[in-house]
């Protein structure tokens, strides 16, 4: 080949590259800006700054009676009974009645002190706020697949020790009432006859303690079934909601902290439908702190 002709392929090969270069480059930035991961989900709203937890943690165990699996036979309903689940569904949107009582609004925000005398009775959603929330001050008699029947009717003990016996053991200024998620398939009207006995128990036993009775946490969409379905929750969260007098008993729901647009445990927040990721009790947590009662009132 001539100097000629090898200058002449050197040339063009020059000017080729020259000229399709930046398209090159815009290809490259355009595919790297496709494959770039999605964004994590924003933790829940509070109006204080909530504070990030270790998403790394091991989840708390699931309660055995909380969520059937496939194995169960659960089926897709057709016809009339897809019918009634859509009624049910579309009823389990609705915000929870509260029939005559009154929702406390008078709450302050304390820091985490408020909880050094503090006691919190529940099943493994407590444990989850035990294990991996920011209120290590506290106290706490709870257990997987904890229940008000089981408390009242069965003395059932959390690590050997029964309910008695805890409720005397310390000083308490507040307690803590989350139950019921493993027993809404039950008769409510008995449930909520466990539950109150386990209020009037507190309340004589701890004559100077606020009791905070909670709302159960509802499940996703996903996670409903027969048993377990947010129209069963909510009406057992309005019947405990009749048992506040807002002078030593108060009702707090923290379902607004975590629930979508319809009314159910946001899907991205958890992961089986039922309990919240590690990484948002604290977020609970901060929650609680707004939820503080001033001590003159009751008083």
């Amino acid at each position: 080949m001539s100097n000629f002709k090898r200058s002449l392929y050197t040339f063009l090969l020059a000017f080729t590259c020259l000229i399709g270069a930046p398209f090159i480059w815009v290809r490259i930035w355009k595919t790297s800006k496709e494959l770039k991961p999605a964004k994590a989900p924003a933790p829940p709203s509070l109006s204080t700054q909530v504070k990030p937890g270790n998403a790394a943690q091991p989840e708390p165990e699931k309660d055995s009676a909380e969520k059937p699996t496939e194995a169960d036979g659960k089926e897709t309903p057709t016809g009339e009974d897809a019918t009634q689940q859509a009624e049910a569904t579309a009823a389990a949107t609705e915000a929870p009645a509260t029939a005559s009582a009154e929702i406390y609004n008078g709450f302050i925000l304390a820091d985490q002190s408020y909880f050094d005398d503090a006691l919190f009775i529940g099943d493994s959603r407590t444990v989850g706020l035990r294990d991996y929330g920011t209120l290590k001050n506290a106290d706490y008699f709870c257990s997987v697949g904890l229940s008000a029947t089981g408390i009242t009717k069965n003395n059932e003990a959390v690590d050997g020790v029964t309910f008695d016996t805890k409720i005397d053991s310390n000083h308490y200024g507040k307690v803590y009432i989350m139950l019921g998620i493993n027993e809404v398939g039950n008769d409510l009207e008995s449930v909520l006859t466990f539950y109150r006995a386990i209020v009037e128990k507190v309340k004589a036993h701890q004559p100077d303690a606020i009791v905070y009775v909670c709302g159960n946490l509802r499940v996703s969409m996903s996670a409903e079934t027969n048993v377990i379905n947010n129209t069963a929750i909510n009406t057992l969260n309005s019947m405990i909601a009749q048992l506040a007098d807002n002078k030593k008993v108060f009702y707090i729901d923290i379902n607004p902290l975590f629930e979508d647009s319809t009314g159910y445990l946001t899907e991205a927040y958890t992961f089986d439908g039922v309990h919240p990721l590690a990484e948002y009790y604290p977020d609970w947590c901060d929650w609680l702190c707004s939820k503080a009662i001033p001590y003159y009132a009751a008083n």
